[in-house]
């Protein structure tokens, strides 16, 4: 990809029944106004192609654990099109994929494009959002992205994608992301779910059951980096959790429904 700057100067083992008293978060629609992470050193511009299998991505390392419900990121120069946005967990766009949705982006000069999500996210857990141009979907060719040259965010990069493969370009998107915090599991309230793991410590699979049947929720395992390792779309009341894949060490879960955290443990994977 040709890219185009425009200089702007103890665990404790856990038992082999671990049986624990969880809730379903209380929503308290509290308003999506805390930064979590931000880049906004901006002191020059990409010229982002809009030419087919063309890309770009930025990975952020989450400060709070909550939902993700917001992401900034900043362009520059007039342009109104449309193009899909997604969100990954991980690192790049090999990931497991949390969400995608068609957006538009539209402003002129320089300016924060907001793009709405709804997530759940760990502390310290790793992170990708993507922007992909429709084609015919108005926006120009080359358009303009703010970056930092050379990108200092600790917790992320700034990557292309183009037909020749992914690269990485030493920079950073100009962003803000936004958690909200009172969905934390912390925060849940008392109307109970009780979810039984067992056997916790194992060595290559665990059963997972609740008290009563959920929908349109997930399982999540996260490794002692914040890394997704594992997600599992969970509907009925017990579920089988292969993690014959994994090397043995401490993990995290976590049930998600609707973007909230409602359950999270530790589990424990041993030497098969």
């Amino acid at each position: 990809m040709k890219l185009f700057y425009s200089s702007r100067a103890t665990l404790r083992l856990i038992g082999l029944l671990a049986f624990v008293q969880l809730s379903f978060a209380s929503i308290s629609h509290a308003q999506c106004t805390t930064v979590d992470q931000s880049q906004l050193n901006y002191n020059g511009g990409m010229s982002a192609r809009n030419l087919p299998q063309y890309t770009v991505w930025q990975s952020f390392t989450s400060g709070s654990a909550g939902t993700l419900c917001k992401i900034d990121v900043g362009f520059f120069n007039a342009m109104t099109g449309v193009g899909t946005f997604n969100l990954f967990a991980g690192m790049g766009t090999s990931g497991t994929l949390l969400q995608t949705q068609t957006v538009t982006v539209s402003g002129t000069g320089n300016f924060f494009q907001t793009f709405n999500v709804s997530a759940a996210v760990v502390v310290g857990g790793v992170y990708t959002f993507q922007f992909i141009p429709t084609q015919g979907g108005g926006l120009p060719d080359p358009y303009g992205l703010q970056i930092q040259l050379p990108g200092t965010y600790a917790g992320g990069e700034l990557e292309t994608t183009d037909p020749s493969g992914t690269s990485v370009t030493g920079m950073d998107m100009v962003f803000k992301t936004y958690v909200d915090v009172s969905t934390s599991v912390n925060n849940l309230s008392a109307t109970a779910l009780e979810m039984a793991l067992y056997p916790n410590p194992f060595a290559t699979s665990t059963t997972l059951k609740a008290n009563h049947a959920l929908t349109n929720a997930s399982f999540q395992l996260t490794n002692v980096l914040g890394q997704v390792v594992k997600q599992i779309v969970l509907s009925g009341d017990e579920w089988n959790i292969d993690c014959s894949d994994l090397q043995a060490g401490i993990y995290n879960y976590c049930v998600v429904r609707e973007g909230k955290i409602i359950a999270n443990q530790k589990l424990v994977i041993m030497n098969k």
